[in-house]
């Protein structure tokens, strides 16, 4: 018993300091935490990485060794996180996380974007998880105390991206497909609508609500999305409103539709032809 209380004690102890532990962005670091996001277009890219100082040091090619994998900052590896597909230096990049790792050398670096994010610097740097590496030229720039990444030439489209650090500079672009991601949103907004007014006409229909109303919000529907599933509605709300001509015109349109979607329409055929029979009948009680 006594055994069982103590293990149960040591749990309870190792639960409480885990849970007490600060989270990667609130530990105390030589080397502080920093991110910083930017939308392009509709894209939101973040950036999240640890700064180095100089404080006096030999940078390049002495704290940073040349032609070594370097994680582009201290403590953890540098992670870019993209919430669409963008395209960097011609190459899609698809949305998601990515640990940012680049190889300095005098006069080119090597930008690299690997698979595996969330990992502790570039001890398990592992080249076949690259999904994009590019060479740029570094310039030569104001001295930075901190190493920083910054965001400039924002547009529709793209953004420069820059990491700074002693009197370096190494810029490359990144590319966002805006205009295909907002016909994307208004489309599928469209849809929404669509299906809404859609939803409502129905259930007027099946209510036996207010049908005129409901051939409002069909139309609505119809002028969003003209499919065979709301031309064939809006013919049933004709047919309720005893508009057997409005409604068989109506449906024989949505059975053209329908035919082009290769949809079942059986069902609506049977009660196309109820119309047809009770026009006559319709047309003797104007």
């Amino acid at each position: 018993m006594k055994i069982l209380s103590s293990m149960l004690c040591a749990i309870l102890l190792l639960a409480a300091v885990a849970e007490a532990q600060p989270s990667p962005s609130k530990q105390l670091r030589v080397s502080p935490y920093a991110s910083l996001s930017q939308t392009v277009g509709v894209t939101e890219i973040g950036i999240m990485y640890h700064r180095p100082g100089v404080k006096g040091r030999e940078v390049w090619n002495k704290l940073v060794p040349y032609n070594q994998v370097w994680r582009a900052g201290a403590n953890n590896a540098t992670i870019f996180s993209f919430s669409d597909d963008v395209t960097i230096n011609g190459t899609v990049l698809k949305a998601g996380k990515y640990s940012f790792f680049t190889i300095p050398t005098e006069k080119e670096w090597t930008i690299i974007f690997n698979s595996a994010a969330d990992q502790w610097g570039a001890y398990n740097y592992d080249s076949s998880k690259n999904v994009l590496s590019f060479r740029v030229t570094p310039e030569q720039a104001p001295h930075e105390e901190w190493l920083s990444f910054s965001f400039s030439d924002l547009g529709m489209s793209s953004a420069k991206v820059t990491l700074r650090w002693e009197k370096l500079a190494v810029t490359f672009t990144v590319n966002t497909n805006t205009e295909e991601q907002v016909a994307k949103i208004e489309n599928s907004l469209k849809s929404q609508a669509a299906g809404q007014a859609s939803t409502l006409a129905r259930y007027i229909l099946d209510t036996k609500g207010d049908l005129a109303a409901g051939l409002q919000a069909i139309d609505r529907a119809i002028a969003l999305n003209p499919s065979w599933g709301n031309l064939s509605l809006k013919a049933q709300l004709y047919a309720a409103q005893e508009k057997f001509a409005d409604a068989v015109k109506t449906g024989e349109m949505a059975l053209e539709t329908a035919k082009k979607a290769n949809a079942n329409s059986a069902a609506f055929e049977t009660m196309l032809n109820e119309w047809k029979g009770k026009i006559p009948s319709a047309k003797k009680k104007k």
